[in-house]
């Protein structure tokens, strides 16, 4: 018998073995209301709960909903909420300039566009949408929980689960169709190779729009491991999360990784050293990073190695 892979079985997986386990803690410093924590029951609920609301709205299956958000639980909700019952979600960089994003959402043939609230601004641009709504003034509209079961969807791996927009540095952003398939694979492969469990508490300093967060969206939560949200890369605030939340891996770019060890000039409290992994990757690490790897807490170098070739990057692993 082959079962079809869809991005909903990480979310269903995590449900099924640990419904009651913290799955994320919100960013709690952001202009709408931080949704603290929540158990994998309980995002569960609000994924269940934001398909009904598509259904309501008439979005069929294989329609657009697109997201301009900086990290939030909202965000990671709605990976499940949106591909998990068969709609295509598109997760929009909040860096783009208006006329960018209203390119996007036009392109993408978007019916429902959520904005953060910080992104009232691009109200405008996504005018080409059948329904605009914002993060903490809809909520219950988007997320409302008592609105009753959404209608089941028979899983097709082969159907589009997201469209990631790339950074249109040579022309237009271009909108790469990812299928359930490829991003069940990729998710589980890259956790493999990070060696994602359980016992996981994984800082999201990526932003979320980019490749899903290289796909930890998806793997941490099959792991049933806790998400810990950053709205905004700051160095001296990931060594703060790393200690309050006993963060234990992350991923990030070289930049945001030397940015962490230039707060280490200032900060007086633990850095969790010989607890926390990082994956780095988007571009080759500088030897000079490397190096204040190598002799700098919070990590210490273990190997350094291509990452996977999907990302055509490398990877810096550290333990």
């Amino acid at each position: 018998m082959i079962v079809p892979f869809s991005v909903r079985d990480f979310l269903d997986r995590a449900l099924t073995v640990y419904p009651d386990r913290v799955a994320v803690v919100d960013e709690p410093d952001q202009p709408a209301e931080s949704w603290g924590e929540l158990t994998y029951a309980e995002v569960g609920r609000l994924a269940r709960a934001q398909a009904a609301t598509l259904d309501r709205l008439g979005v069929p299956v294989g329609g657009r909903v697109a997201m301009v958000s900086q990290n939030a639980a909202r965000l990671l909700t709605s990976f499940y909420g949106v591909s998990g019952w068969g709609r295509v979600f598109v997760p929009v960089n909040f860096r783009l300039a208006p006329a960018e994003v209203e390119y996007i959402v036009q392109h993408s043939g978007a019916e429902v566009v959520v904005l953060d609230p910080s992104l009232e601004h691009l109200r405008d641009a996504c005018s080409s949408a059948k329904h605009v709504f914002t993060i903490g003034v809809d909520d219950d509209r988007i997320w409302d929980t008592s609105a009753g079961d959404p209608q089941e969807w028979e899983p097709d791996e082969n159907a589009t689960a997201t469209i990631n927009y790339t950074s249109g540095t040579t022309a237009r952003p271009k909108g790469v169709q990812q299928t359930h398939r490829a991003l069940w694979t990729n998710a589980t492969v890259f956790g493999w190779q990070a060696s994602v469990s359980d016992r996981d508490v994984y800082l999201h300093t990526l932003p979320m729009f980019h490749c899903n967060g290289w796909g930890m969206v998806y793997g941490v939560t099959g792991m049933g491991g806790r998400h810990v949200v950053l709205r905004q890369v700051d160095g001296t605030e990931i060594l703060k999360r790393i200690e309050e939340q006993q963060v234990t891996l992350l991923c990030c770019a070289p930049a945001v990784l030397a940015a962490t060890l230039d707060a280490l000039k200032t900060w007086d409290g633990p850095t969790g050293r010989d607890r926390v992994r990082c994956v780095v990757a988007g571009a080759p690490p500088p030897t000079r990073t490397i190096e204040r790897v190598r002799t700098q807490p919070p990590f210490t170098c273990c190997r350094f190695r291509r990452s996977l070739q999907a990302f055509g990057a490398w990877s810096l692993w550290l333990r």
